[in-house]
């Protein structure tokens, strides 16, 4: 059973979002493995929230925040193993300087990537609506040993997680020319070429991300922040011209009728209700950062995520994985 700890001020709509978050979580009996939950902050808040929401009260357990930011308070209860990862909506530069400060890098890691989904058409061996892109917005210039790494956590991840034996890696550059790009690339390229341990697909274009070109794609922070930003706008943008289409013509309310189901769960996936939230690799601790502005069902999503990832022992998977020059599962 794994103990996650739940930042209830993190996030734009706390502690609201974050204790249905926590009530909906301990009502789900759809898996073998219940997750345990502590919520953190002020304790009076959380109790009068989580009066007015059907729960578990077995699986939940309210901590103060005492004299320390509810992250921070969070991030010392998993230092010392009281819970077995961190969930938090707080603002990324805050969370990540407390947790980046508090819990040790892997052997081998210079930086720790975040790492996102996107949505992506199938892959072979894959049964993921999703592929995985780091890091977004960690490390705005990484250095080509940064990249390379990354590619290796990755694809760690892609193998643990989601269950795929051979996941593909691609570089995400400015076409399929790996001479064309900065200095760090090109070397990264050269580097990761001729790594056996990876499945790597070469360098992509952006436009080639959502088409399944591969499970795992590296790179820059900056990069792939904007590319997440991007595909969350292409969401938004795509129901509310949806909803002035559906105003305008009867001919495209019918059709419209017909797709509503595809363009509502592709909002869904953007926005991240399916997923939850962005995983902090490279630590010797799981840690998994929502949006400020989640929802409880996004934040919920979030929780079991880090479950996940905690029952599949990434952080040992990939110190073992950056020992050896062998790919190890």
């Amino acid at each position: 059973m794994a103990t996650i700890v739940l930042d209830a001020e993190g996030g734009l709509n706390a502690p609201a979002a974050a204790v249905a978050a926590a009530a909906l979580v301990s009502m789900d009996d759809s898996t073998d493995a219940p997750i345990d939950l502590i919520v953190i902050g002020d304790a009076a808040a959380i109790d009068r929230e989580l009066a007015r929401q059907s729960h578990n009260a077995e699986r939940i357990r309210v901590r103060p925040a005492a004299f320390a930011t509810s992250v921070e308070r969070a991030v010392e209860l998993v230092k010392a193993g009281v819970a077995d990862a961190l969930v938090t909506a707080a603002e990324p530069p805050g969370a990540l300087r407390s947790c980046l400060g508090a819990f040790s890098l892997i052997p081998g890691v210079r930086r720790a990537p975040l790492c996102a989904v996107y949505p992506a058409l199938p892959r072979p061996g894959s049964t993921e609506p999703f592929a995985l892109i780091l890091d977004v917005g960690a490390t705005l210039r990484p250095m080509a040993d940064d990249l390379v790494t990354w590619a290796r956590m990755g694809a760690i991840y892609a193998q643990r997680v989601w269950k795929i034996d051979a996941p593909t890696v691609g570089l995400l550059s400015i076409g399929r020319d790996p001479r064309v790009g900065p200095p760090e690339h090109l070397e990264a390229h050269r580097q990761l070429e001729a790594d056996t341990s990876l499945r790597y697909v070469g360098t992509v274009e952006g436009i080639a991300i959502p088409r399944g070109v591969a499970d795992v794609i590296v790179c820059d922070g900056f990069t792939g922040q904007v590319v997440v930003g991007l595909l969350g706008g292409v969401g938004d943008a795509l129901i509310n011209m949806a909803r002035g289409a559906y105003r305008t013509r009867t001919t495209w309310r019918v059709g419209l009728k017909l797709l509503e189901g595809a363009v509502v769960r592709f909002h869904e996936i953007v926005e991240h209700n399916a997923y939850g939230g962005a995983p902090l690799l490279g630590l010797d601790r799981t840690v998994v950062l929502a949006l400020p502005s989640s929802t409880p069902a996004a934040l919920a999503s979030a929780v079991q995520l880090a479950a996940r990832v905690v029952r599949a022992d990434l952080p040992r998977a990939m110190a073992e994985s950056l020992r050896s020059p062998h790919f190890v599962s």
